[in-house]
């Protein structure tokens, strides 16, 4: 007799992989934004991590049911990087407040999927 088998899709996203590679990202992003000669557009400011969790997601299969983690981990980390830059600003000047919030706010979009992945959404009926 065998077990029965369990859907893949089912496992949640791996933690340590998911925020690591997304801070990695993050700061891979305001690496390359310190180069370049003008302030970057908002559409390359989100691709790296975002793309880097959507490569997770399908790596991992993680399901779809899992992924409601994406929109409070959103919400948390755009309130974090307005709120921590301006905090930030006082503390270690304009030109530090801007990458120390935009890295520490991924993370917590990511720590807060991660971990949110660990709880499907049901639908009820």
């Amino acid at each position: 007799m065998s077990e029965p088998q369990t859907d893949p899709r089912d496992e949640p996203a791996p933690f340590g992989a998911v925020v690591l590679l997304t801070v990695a990202s993050a700061v891979a992003v305001m690496a390359v934004t310190s180069l370049l000669d003008e302030p970057p557009s908002l559409k390359f400011l989100l691709l790296g991590p975002i793309a880097l969790v959507v490569f997770e997601v399908m790596v991992h299969e993680v399901w779809w049911q899992r992924w409601w983690g994406a929109v409070p981990g959103a919400v948390l980390g755009l309130t974090l990087y307005f709120e921590g830059r301006e905090a930030l600003g006082d503390v270690v000047g304009d030109s530090w407040a801007h990458p120390l919030a935009y890295v520490t706010a991924w993370a917590l979009f990511a720590v807060v999927f991660a971990l949110a992945s660990r709880y499907p959404r049901t639908l009820s009926a």
